[in-house]
């Protein structure tokens, strides 16, 4: 089983909090989805673009000690950078000196799920070519996973931005965005409605990350945990206690299909990679058992979403987005409050 990024790779200039002091370290929310899933231990490729320069090196060999080849890295004129200045309460905010062609081809070959979405997917000409590869995988039974990943200042004309954002979500099966990327996509609309929408362009599931509320998923099935359509019942049979069957709280199945997890308390350094770590361990374990060929179960969904808050919950008790292994992500996982935060932008 095979999991293939594809988008943006950058180096990540990051602020210490209060200072002009920066910090190269690599990033580019695809690059970080493809370290967090081979730190989980899947076999990942990532086709992308480096520069010859010395930031190239620094992603190249971030990659080669995760265990993922180069192979797939066409080359740039220049390596792109992220500008990342630290709040006071953890969050950050970018600046991007960015270009994104990507005119190599990508091979599908042996590949189970396609992700992709941020920059790579807005920003011409290379958008083209990945929405181009996207539709491909979808012909050729690739499970195809997108996070908008909203970059504002980079996205364009917002209407042109909201159009691509649709038609990549009518092309993928799975589709993680975070509040934060709805509220600049759909002023005022309730990002649930939006997922309700979304899910009938045609996206099996739907999620939606809240930062320290967790996260909430649409099944288009809308299939409690007993399999009965809309009974509001949680996976052990109790209506509305949020429960699983083994007490774990957070995945409860409300009445309207919408699957919740709360996320976990953890003392915030920063929030860097957390929503691509939350991407990486919720495709893990849709992956473990569920796809690419079998439906998706609402206990399923529950198990992903609760260890994609686990993860993205790590990664926010670290400075940069370092991912959890699976070990970390296990002992982790259980006992859960809600917390400070969980989501953020890489």
């Amino acid at each position: 089983m095979t999991f293939l990024v594809t988008g943006e790779s950058l180096v990540d200039l990051i602020g210490a909090p209060g200072s002009w002091t920066f910090t190269a370290v690599p990033g580019g929310s695809p690059l970080n989805v493809a370290v967090a899933l081979a730190a989980l231990g899947r076999p990942v490729r990532f086709a992308g673009e480096t520069g010859g320069d010395l930031f190239g090196g620094l992603l190249r060999d971030h990659l080669t000690r995760h265990g993922i080849g180069t192979g797939d890295l066409a080359p740039a004129a220049s390596t792109g950078l992220a500008f990342a200045r630290v709040g006071a309460d953890g969050s950050a905010s970018y600046d991007f000196r960015f270009e994104w062609r990507l005119t190599a081809p990508v091979a599908l070959g042996g590949v189970t799920c396609l992700h992709t979405g941020s920059l790579a997917t807005l920003v011409a000409p290379g958008g083209d070519h990945v929405r181009a590869l996207m539709r491909a995988a979808k012909a050729a039974g690739v499970t195809v996973s997108y996070d908008p990943n909203i970059r504002p200042s980079l996205a364009g004309d917002h209407s042109r931005a909201v159009a691509l954002v649709e038609e990549c979500v009518g092309l993928s099966r799975l589709v993680k965005v975070s509040a934060e990327d709805l509220d600049w996509l759909y002023p005022g609309e309730p990002g649930l409605d939006v997922a309700r929408r979304w899910a009938g362009l045609g996206p099996e599931l739907v999620v939606v990350t809240r930062g320290g509320d967790g996260a909430a998923a649409v099944l288009r099935d809308g299939l409690s945990g007993d399999g009965v359509p809309g009974d509001g019942l949680s996976g052990d049979g109790v209506p509305g206690d949020g429960l699983s069957g083994d007490g774990v709280p957070g995945d409860g199945v409300a009445g309207d299909g919408v699957i919740t997890c709360p996320a976990p308390a953890v003392e915030v350094v920063d929030t860097v990679g957390a929503g691509d770590t939350f991407t990486a361990a919720y495709l893990d374990a849709l992956h473990d058992g569920a796809l690419p060929d079998g439906a998706l179960s609402p206990a399923r969904v529950a198990e992903a979403l609760r260890r994609g808050c686990a993860a993205a919950a790590i990664v926010c008790t670290r400075a940069g987005a370092v991912p959890p292994t699976r070990a970390e992500v296990n002992s982790f996982s259980l006992g859960t409050g809600l917390s400070r935060a969980e989501e953020g932008h890489t």
